[in-house]
């Protein structure tokens, strides 16, 4: 499972999406290569391992302020 949320206090606005699904490690060296260019680590950190979700579940709401 996988969760992204975003809240403007200010506004009173904010969304939430989760995916749920199966998760594993990229193995395929090629496709680790790939996924790895399009990463970036936060600072002073290194990735060495990748996982990916296949999604068979997305559920999400938006909250706004109306």
């Amino acid at each position: 499972m996988y969760e992204a949320d975003e809240l403007d206090a200010a506004a009173r606005t904010g969304w939430s999406v989760v995916l749920t699904g199966r998760a594993g490690l990229v193995a395929d060296p090629q496709e680790l290569e790939q996924a790895l260019a399009r990463l970036q680590a936060w600072p002073g950190e290194r990735i060495d391992v990748v996982a990916r979700l296949r999604p068979e579940l997305v559920t999400g709401f938006a909250a706004g302020a109306d």
